[in-house]
């Protein structure tokens, strides 16, 4: 009776992995590209006008950083990068995608890879364009955070390659979690005022220690999400694990 429970229930298990691969993952997939609209379709938007030019479009040119058509170079880097990022990142978080669709899986996570480090990168750079003179603690969070970006999304490319697939995905997780902590700063910044706006002297504080290292306290939010979130994925395939032992 003993050995006829393991079996039903490492069955089930198996039953259940299979329809989580069957899965669209519809709520991951639509959350991801609402999070990402947020800069990415201001992104396409910034990039359109930049390579227009000054002034090409009366009344919209001016609706941007003027500064932008003076350090073009990082601008559309930068913008065009986090563009690709928002339409190809998202898709990656489908497993029926990733078991029909296998090639259109790696092309786009390719994609996504590349234009993530790159816009990582290219952050700094339009930092530096934009900003010369601020190289204070918000320019360290910043490449603190570009360099994590690229590191994790490395890792996860080398886990693939050698045919660590779990591994992989883990990674894929954790990259995409600190790409997203240049937008957690808008709820962080949001809740804060919500909060403590009453207070003034305090807001001020806040809002100060806020704007210098909104960045590395995204990336302590959004890993501690992302763990939380990789350590609930694990409890079935250790129960998995376990039955067949």
């Amino acid at each position: 009776m003993c050995i006829e429970t393991k079996s039903e229930l490492k069955m089930t298990a198996q039953l259940q992995h299979t329809k989580q691969d069957n899965k669209f993952n519809w709520p991951v997939v639509i959350s991801l590209f609402l999070l990402t609209a947020i800069p990415g379709i201001p992104a396409i938007f910034i990039v359109a006008l930049v390579l227009l030019g000054d002034g090409a479009i009366a009344g919209v040119s001016q609706l941007i950083n003027a500064q932008y058509f003076y350090a073009p170079a990082a601008i559309l880097t930068h913008g065009s990068t986090g563009a690709l990022f928002f339409l190809t990142m998202p898709w990656q978080f489908s497993p029926r995608i990733r078991m029909r669709r296998p090639i259109w899986h790696k092309v786009s996570g390719r994609i996504a890879v590349v234009s993530g480090c790159l816009m990582a990168m290219s952050g700094v750079w339009m930092h530096i364009a934009l900003s010369p003179d601020e190289l204070g603690g918000r320019f360290i969070a910043l490449v603190i955070l570009s360099m994590s970006i690229c590191i994790a999304f490395s890792v996860a490319v080398v886990h693939v390659v050698k045919g660590r697939i779990a591994q992989h995905q883990i990674w894929m997780m954790r990259a995409v979690a600190l790409a997203l902590a240049a937008i957690t700063p808008l709820f962080t910044g949001a809740i804060l005022q919500l909060v403590f706006s009453a207070w003034t002297g305090l807001y001020e504080v806040l809002a100060a220690l806020h704007h210098d290292y909104d960045r590395l306290i995204a990336i302590v939010i959004n890993l501690i999400v992302v763990e939380w979130v990789i350590q609930q994925k694990r409890i079935p395939w250790r129960e998995g694990s376990a039955l067949t032992q």
